[in-house]
């Protein structure tokens, strides 16, 4: 019987000795999935080792098990699991389908008195009860920030159910939280109590951000605050998700003190459980430059947005929870400059009186304006590139050859046994001993590592012959290979031992041999392809082909990481392989069967700050894509940053850069005119003064014109400070990477699949296909109502539709009014 292989335990992490795993286990880090899942700067707090050494230990972590990436129709199957615990009011339970479900999170907040306190008194009780009458057979651990528990309510609740007071209060382990780190830690702690054998279905944090209010005062400490939010909310959802457990949180409501937002009904902390609603292909942008579609977004820890509440700068989130939802209904196709498909309750984002609110999608109408990531400044880094050895072509000369015989001799061995650890055969062999023929230098290498002198290696020759040309791998994707791979991905083939080009224009392939032999220290050669108008450029390498299939396969996460430079050089050799410029009108245009290919192409022009839009068609019944460059503003900018190989088009194309730096260009804003006037009137002048006066059917302001208007304000005195506020909206909204598009299309579909979503903590946005997309959350939002009645209002949940009911808090429970 074999022997049972010895389980990987974190004390075989490299860098964690004794001392460290004790550290580790001490503070709840006592698995693999644990270390897995936490991030160098958790490590690096906890145990003192350096961040290199954190990461290394999380890596192997990783490596080591299995991650749980799961697909969307695993986690669908997931739902079967899921245990609804009743609320006791018929009501509220069918507003929930169900009740509160296992698996989540779910926050009401309301004003003081809205018996959010109540609510989950009756839950602690009823998770008590068994599934068949809506409990799930746990206990309840209820973390009380605000000394609000009262084991006289849990007596009065289980009576009425008719459950043993005593025995019910002893399935309820309370905590007292003193402080936002107390609280903190009781969180992190639960898990010992489920690994001690307690059946915890449920945990009340109540409330969730008093000690954190409490603990972090001022606008100063706002950003320590969330912070740590975030950290505890992240506890929470590990716990969520990992355990199949109910974690029901209390929250309060308060004007929120931003710019741009003014929410009467905003939850304090901010819309911290999220969730959204759209198609699995949706590209996400990752905080590392990476664009990863959402069904991929388990692997990846931040994603990049944008702090709509402040000064509209981009930077780095972290993703919350990853949520997958089975959908039948309505799927909206918005189409701007991009393309997006969601849900119809799925937000975006729109200027209305000089704020940026959130809208949803079926409430947006053609011709709208809503925001869009535009010009993102990622700063990427040189990328490595595969490692893979050169092949060294070499002869033996005589001394060599002859030093080698006498060895085989005096070992008594055969040319065939010698061949064993060589990748020659014997007749090879003979050829290589006696003939000086060209072999592997690897062939001399491993004869030294079996026994055989050290010495033969010094009579090893290097041979060039018109086969075997000595040449370089590159080791960082620079500028120019980065332009070679998008010219590949374009109009580039892998023969078997080779790479092939094919191209109209022998300048173009001309440029692109220029480059191979800068990069690779190798000219290929070209060829006119016979009966047809175009020639072939052939590089006839076997490692250079293969090591450029290796970067292929991951071509578009090597350009994502990288400098700006180098994406407008992959841009460029794609352009070069399936672009025109366009001689009648400033268009620069380029053609795929594939349109993910463009999707990526845009999100790329994106990052460069030119706007470009995809449209497809069928030819003969296939499908083709074209993705177009055609603003006046957005072609020139293509010119300058990018460019063109072909002699002939970059001629046309410098013609349009000079006509385009001649003609006005005005683009269009997300500005209405009518605010601009009244705005101008509120600093003391006369508009027409300022602005041109046109007819209704202007109904937005010129780019132009807009920045007109800001330099004139800036110089006046407002009536009065929302004025002022208006314009320093104007100011940061001018100067910022969002840019709005006009909804050109809306169109919907009846569909029946799955949807993602994931949450940002704090931010609550994401970019997805290039759009700014908002992450909405489950809430419920609890207000008094007639008759000493309380109405719940669901705001928002990945799987339930916004309603609404009203219910009574009376001394047996919640019940139906």
């Amino acid at each position: 019987m074999s022997k049972k292989e010895k389980e990987f335990t974190i004390e075989d992490l490299p860098g964690v000795g004794a001392t460290t795993a004790e550290k580790l286990k001490n503070s709840g880090y006592d698995n693999l999935m644990s270390i897995a899942t936490a991030s160098p700067g958790e490590l690096v707090e906890l145990t003192g080792v350096g961040e290199n050494v954190a990461k290394r230990i999380i890596h192997v972590a990783r490596t080591k098990l299995d991650m749980g990436f799961e697909t969307g129709e695993d986690i669908l199957k997931k739902r079967d699991q899921v245990i609804k615990i009743t609320t006791g009011c018929k009501a509220f339970d069918d507003m929930l389908k169900g009740g509160f479900e296992t698996g989540a999170i779910s926050e009401c907040f309301g004003e003081f008195g809205s018996s959010k306190t109540q609510i989950a008194h009756a839950l602690a009780v009823n998770v008590q009860l068994s599934e068949e009458k809506g409990g799930a057979n746990g206990m309840a651990v209820f973390v009380d920030g605000e000394a609000t528990f009262r084991p006289e309510r849990i007596k009065q609740f289980s009576e009425k159910l008719g459950l043993d007071p005593i025995e019910t209060l002893k399935k309820i382990k309370v905590a007292r939280a003193f402080n936002s780190d107390h609280q903190m830690l009781v969180a992190e702690k639960v898990e010992d109590l489920i690994k001690e054998g307690n059946p915890i279905k449920l945990v009340i944090i109540d409330s969730l951000t008093a000690h954190f209010r409490a603990d972090f005062i001022g606008r100063g400490e706002l950003s320590n605050r969330q912070q740590k939010l975030n950290k505890h909310m992240h506890v929470l959802m590990k716990l969520a998700d990992r355990y199949n457990l109910c974690v029901y949180v209390t929250n309060q409501v308060m004007s929120k003190p931003d710019t741009f937002f003014g929410d009467p009904t905003a939850a304090i902390g901010g819309n911290i459980v999220g969730h959204n609603c759209v198609t699995s292909d949706t590209l996400i942008q990752i905080s590392n430059g990476l664009i990863k579609p959402i069904s991929e977004i388990y692997n990846y820890n931040e994603i990049t947005n944008y702090n709509l509440n402040d000064n509209l700068e981009n930077k780095k989130s972290k993703i919350g929870t990853v949520v997958v939802r089975n959908y039948k209904g309505e799927l909206y196709t918005l189409k701007t400059t991009h393309k997006i498909k969601c849900s119809g309750k799925h937000r975006f984002f729109k200027i209305n009186d000089f704020k940026i609110e959130e809208v949803r999608t079926e409430n947006l109408k053609e011709g709208d304006y809503i925001a869009h990531s535009f010009n993102l400044e990622i700063t990427g880094e040189p990328q490595e590139l595969p490692k893979r050895e050169i092949t060294k072509l070499v002869k033996i000369k005589k001394e060599g050859s002859e030093l080698l015989k006498k060895e085989i001799i005096e070992r008594k061995l055969t040319r065939k046994d010698v061949c064993k650890n060589m990748s020659i055969t014997p007749r090879q062999f003979r050829r290589v001993l006696n003939q000086e023929y060209p072999t592997n230098l690897n062939n001399f290498t491993e004869l030294t590592k079996n026994g055989f002198s050290k010495q033969i290696l010094q009579y090893a020759e290097q041979v060039i012959t018109n086969k075997h040309k000595e040449f370089i791998l590159p080791e960082i994707l620079d500028n120019n290979f980065a332009q070679i791979l998008g010219y590949f991905l374009g109009d580039g083939n892998f023969e078997e031992r080779a790479l092939r080009f094919r191209d109209a224009r022998y300048d173009v392939l001309e440029t692109y041999n220029n480059l191979f032999e800068e990069v690779f220290k190798v000219k290929g050669n070209i060829s006119k392809v016979s009966n047809k108008n175009c020639f072939n450029l052939n590089i006839n390498n076997k490692t250079i082909r293969n090591f450029t299939k290796d970067i292929m396969k991951d071509i578009f996460d090597y350009v994502a990481k990288s400098p700006k430079g180098c994406i407008a050089s992959f841009i460029k050799g794609f352009f070069d392989a399936e672009g025109s410029v366009d001689k009648k009108y400033p268009k620069v245009s380029a053609s795929q069967k594939d349109e993910i290919v463009l999707r990526y192409m845009q999100l790329f022009l994106d990052r460069l700050g030119i706007r470009s839009s995809i449209r497809g068609y069928k030819h003969n019944g296939n499908p083709i894509f074209h993705i177009d460059i055609k603003s006046l503003k957005d072609v020139m900018n293509y010119g300058i940053k990018i460019g063109v190989s072909a002699k002939d088009k970059k001629e046309t194309l410098n013609e349009w850069i000079k006509y385009c730096e001649k003609s006005y260009t005005q683009e269009m804003t997300a500005i209405k005119r009518t605010d601009i006037w009244n705005l101008i009137k509120d600093f003391g002048i006369y508009p027409s003064k300022v602005m041109r006066p046109r007819p209704k059917s202007y109904k937005y302001i010129g780019e132009r014109e807009l920045n007109k208007v800001i330099k004139t304000l800036i110089r006046e005195k407002p009536k009065d400070d929302k004025a002022r506020e208006k314009l320093n909206f104007l100011i940061t909204l001018v100067n910022s990477e969002i840019k709005f598009e006009k909804i050109n299309k809306i169109t919907t579909e009846d569909y029946d699949g799955v949807l993602y979503d994931f949450s940002v903590p704090k931010t609550e946005n994401y970019i997805a296909n290039g759009f700014c997309s908002h992450n909405s959350q489950t809430r419920i939002y609890l207000r008094k109502g007639k008759k000493g009645s309380r109405v719940a209002k669901l705001i928002d949940s990945p799987w339930i539709e916004d309603s609404e009911c009203a219910f009574r808090v009376t001394e047996g429970g919640l019940e139906d009014v």
